[in-house]
């Protein structure tokens, strides 16, 4: 029997095979091995695990590999058949050494490098940038472009030989001369500045003219809140919208505004894209909207949209809530100030253009601020007058939200009689900050409190109008006579608003400096008394109201025309002033005194000889489709001396927003700058002005008195 092997003979037999087996291998794979020269751990991969291939060499040279043909190695030897045979040095090429990774300090250093070259980009983009804004107006001007009557092209040709004299002399006197606070991050001088030559003493007259005649008419600005000093470093948009304004009235630089209005038109888009949300942006936005650029054709005006942008970023800041605790007394009533102003602008305008308000018609600071005008020693004297208006507009917010829509219809009222009852509503109103008006000017005694009551007391006037023309556009469809009530108290209100810019305001040598609503309002109310003269409607005046609405609208016509007011022929009142010219010329030599009928003697006929021949206009609006002259048929009914609208005839819209577009739309002709000049003649000394104006609350030659 034969016995197994144990495990000792069972290993001595399989390592005896295994050594047999690697001998011979070797002896039969004897070749020739490249050994590394360089990094032998460069064979270890990363994570330090050996790669199966580590042992073998390049396949060829560096020479054969240069010549890109095969490397036949000699065994035994170190060089290569091509080598040995070219007697050069055979050298295996090595793999290349690895770059060492950067380090977290060497990459944050390379990405502040790369911020420095993107800001230096940057403002190279941005000097760019305004040298092509001034070359292209630099080009309009040589090209003979106007911009509002101003004198670009002098101005900018001194601009720009003062540029090249000065070099740094400019930003060096005005950072010098307005010290920067040194806790300010970015201290970079307004583009207004350094590319309009705007010196210190140049920067204190404009901001001198805003304060002294611009702001009492939108009073959001406290001169001791708002100075250069501060503005040109904390805001320099703000800076550059009061700069811009002011620079339109400003009479040594005649024609910087044109450049200054695009410097200001620039910050506020880049305002905007920057998303920064401050008041002293919320006010920049509002000042742009109430006092716009002119533009050749009304529908680019984009007034509505900055204050469409200051309303909503005032709701952001949260102005409509009472100020914080923490806030200091001046700041707290700069909020305050900023809000009601926004609430003004914003009732404004939707009433003028028949929109629906941003804000709600219950707001609590509106509400609540009757008496915000002496709550502290630091209101300005012109607080109350902007009050005041808050007051008055909550009335009409009331009215506008019953009297639109479907409320009339399902509340069965009576528009005429709901129109009387608003207009002495608003009358009561204005009674009563009258006297608040006489309390305030014993300690406030300053010569613009005066302008600005009888400034509150126009657009009151105004509001009454508004309010009276809605009633009496629904009053004319059912009829109306000469003796209606609500004719008489339209007639007075709109001869009250024309009154107090002739006769007050204009005298005072400030009227220019108004904004831009307060034209609207005096050419709405001189628009509803000229559409009285129409055939339609004349039966419904007296000779004495025929003559004095004539006179009366012929001399505002002068007023607004005027070199005092209109500051060229693109600015508001000058084409308001047109467009009363051609409304005036049309109805004014339709009938002689003689053919106006006394008052209830006899029946004036409907429809004249001239009925066909007059062109349609405001406040008409013609329907297609509707029936002819010949479909027309008197009705039965009617007493004599009644006047109604019949099948045919336009409706009337007696709308702001009808208004304007109709005012937009009219074209303008050269012949129209002077058409006016020949009504100036009719109108009287002052001892033969027809009666009828309204009682004058303040002295007619309070101006004077000041020394004005």
């Amino acid at each position: 029997m034969k016995s197994e092997p144990n495990s000792a003979e069972l290993y001595s037999a399989s390592s005896s095979s295994r050594s047999r087996s690697t001998s011979k291998s070797i002896d039969k794979s004897t070749t020739f091995r490249f050994q590394p020269t360089e990094d032998s751990d460069n064979d270890d991969d990363e994570g330090g695990r050996k790669r199966p291939n580590a042992t073998k060499a390049s396949a060829a040279c560096v020479h054969c590999k240069s010549l890109k043909v095969k490397c036949e190695p000699t065994p035994g030897e170190n060089a290569c058949r091509r080598c040995r045979a070219a007697n050069i040095s055979c050298q295996s090429r090595s793999r290349k050494k690895r770059k060492a990774a950067p380090t977290h300090e060497d990459l944050q250093e390379k990405a502040h490098s790369q911020d420095c070259q993107i800001q230096a980009l940057l403002l190279q983009f941005d000097k760019m940038r305004c040298e092509k804004t001034i070359q292209t107006l630099i080009s309009r001007a040589h090209s003979g472009e106007p911009f509002g009557g101003y004198d670009t092209q002098q101005y900018l040709h001194k601009l720009q030989s003062h540029r090249q004299r000065t070099d740094n002399s400019l930003e060096l006197a005005v950072t010098s001369y307005f010290s920067p606070d040194r806790s300010l991050s970015t201290l970079s001088l307004p583009d207004i500045v350094k590319h309009c030559c705007l010196y210190p003493r140049d920067v204190l007259d404009l901001f001198s003219i805003f304060f002294d005649k611009i702001n009492p008419f939108f009073s959001t600005f406290d001169p001791e809140l708002h100075t250069p000093q501060k503005l040109i470093w904390t805001c320099p948009f703000l800076f550059t919208v009061i700069c811009a304004t002011a620079s339109r009235y400003c009479t040594t630089k005649p024609g910087l505004y044109p450049l200054a209005i695009d410097f200001a038109r620039e910050a506020a888009g880049q305002a905007l894209v920057e998303g920064s949300k401050r008041i002293d942006i919320c006010q920049a936005y509002l000042l742009l909207g109430v006092y716009p650029s002119p533009k050749k054709k009304w529908a680019e005006d984009r007034s509505w949209l900055f204050m469409g942008v200051a309303i909503r970023m005032a709701l952001e800041l949260e102005l409509n809530l009472p100020p914080p605790p923490h806030c200091d007394e001046r700041e707290a009533l700069n909020r305050t100030r900023t809000w009601l102003n926004c609430y003004c602008v914003d009732g404004s305008h939707a009433i003028q253009f028949g929109k629906m308000p941003m804000l709600r018609l219950d707001d609590y600071m509106a509400r609540t601020t009757q008496d915000w005008y002496r709550s502290s020693p630091l209101n300005t004297p012109y607080d109350v007058h902007l009050c005041a208006y808050v007051q008055i507009l909550l009335i009409m917010c009331k009215w506008r939200s019953m009297a639109q829509g479907d409320n009339l219809s399902l509340k069965n009222m009576d528009v005429v009689d709901f129109s009387i009852k608003t207009e002495e509503q608003i009358s009561n109103e204005w009674s009563m900050w009258f006297e608040r008006y006489e309390e305030e000017y014993i300690h406030n005694r300053f010569i613009l409190c005066y302008y600005r009551a009888n400034t509150t007391e126009m657009i009151t006037a105004y509001l009454r109008l508004v309010v009276l023309a809605a009633g009496f556009q629904h009053a004319f469809k059912s009829g109306i006579s000469r003796k209606s009530d609500i004719l008489r108290r339209s007639i007075d209100a709109a001869m009250t608003v024309i009154q107090i810019m002739v006769e007050r305001l204009f005298p005072t040598g400030h009227l220019k400096y108004a904004m831009e609503a307060n034209f609207l309002y005096v050419s709405f109310s001189a628009a509803y008394l000229l559409n009285l003269l129409r055939p339609k409607l004349l039966p419904l005046l007296d000779e004495n109201t025929h003559q004095e609405i004539i006179v009366t609208v012929t001399r505002l016509i002068e007023v607004l025309g005027s070199k005092e007011v209109a500051m060229d022929e693109r600015h508001t009142p000058a084409l308001y002033s047109r467009f009363l010219v051609n409304l005036l010329r049309k109805y004014h030599t339709r009938r002689t005194r003689s053919e106006t009928p006394p008052d209830g003697v006899r029946f004036h006929p409907q429809y004249g000889d001239e009925r066909g021949s007059s062109p349609p206009g405001w406040p008409d609006i013609r329907h297609a489709g509707g029936p002819s002259n010949a479909e027309i048929q008197v009705l039965s009914g009617y007493e004599p001396g009644i006047i109604y609208q019949e099948a045919g005839d336009p409706d009337m819209d007696f709308s702001l927003n009808h208004f304007v577009r109709t005012v937009t739309e009219a074209p303008i002709t050269q012949s129209d700058i002077t058409a006016g000049m020949g009504f100036c003649d009719q109108w009287p000394a002052a001892a033969d002005r027809p009666d009828g104006w309204s009682t004058q609350h303040f002295p007619l030659d309070w101006g004077s008195q000041q020394g004005l």
